[in-house]
């Protein structure tokens, strides 16, 4: 089963309040493959993929950690997550192609770290979390 799919259904589940949800979750670390970094930067689980939304600090974090890497290096590699959060967001699904109905969970990244030496390559290519129609009847 998709991590991502589990997770964000939860977050649907409990009307956006991530009060709600299981606080074990969230200490979990998520090992995402980075499908692209450009205009978007997307990360997969291996089944769907989702847009991750870095907070300033967790930028600030890598670029001095990490000062000879960009972030634009790091498509199609992996990072490993290890402070996230989730937040529900009314969007414009015409402008936002990671929405459905008018809604968006975001995939907000704390704290991140690339896994530059470990090699990924998905057996199948991800596919948009939002055009799942188990998914969208969640929503």
């Amino acid at each position: 089963m998709s991590a991502f799919k589990k997770l964000f259904t939860d977050m649907i589940n409990a009307d956006g309040e991530s009060s709600k949800l299981n606080k074990d979750l969230s200490k979990q670390m998520l090992k995402v493959f980075v499908k692209e970094t450009q205009p978007y930067f997307l990360v997969s689980d291996s089944f769907f993929y989702v847009p991750a939304y870095f907070t300033q600090a967790a930028l600030d974090e890598f670029k001095k950690k990490f000062a000879n890497v960009e972030l634009n290096d790091l498509n199609e590699k992996v990072i490993l997550i290890s402070s996230w959060s989730l937040e529900l967001k009314r969007v414009d699904s015409n402008a936002v192609f990671t929405s459905y109905a008018g809604l968006e969970v975001r995939l907000i990244v704390n704290s991140f770290k690339p896994q530059l030496t470990e090699a990924l390559h998905p057996t199948r290519w991800p596919t948009n979390l939002y055009r799942d129609n188990e998914f969208k009847q969640t929503i």
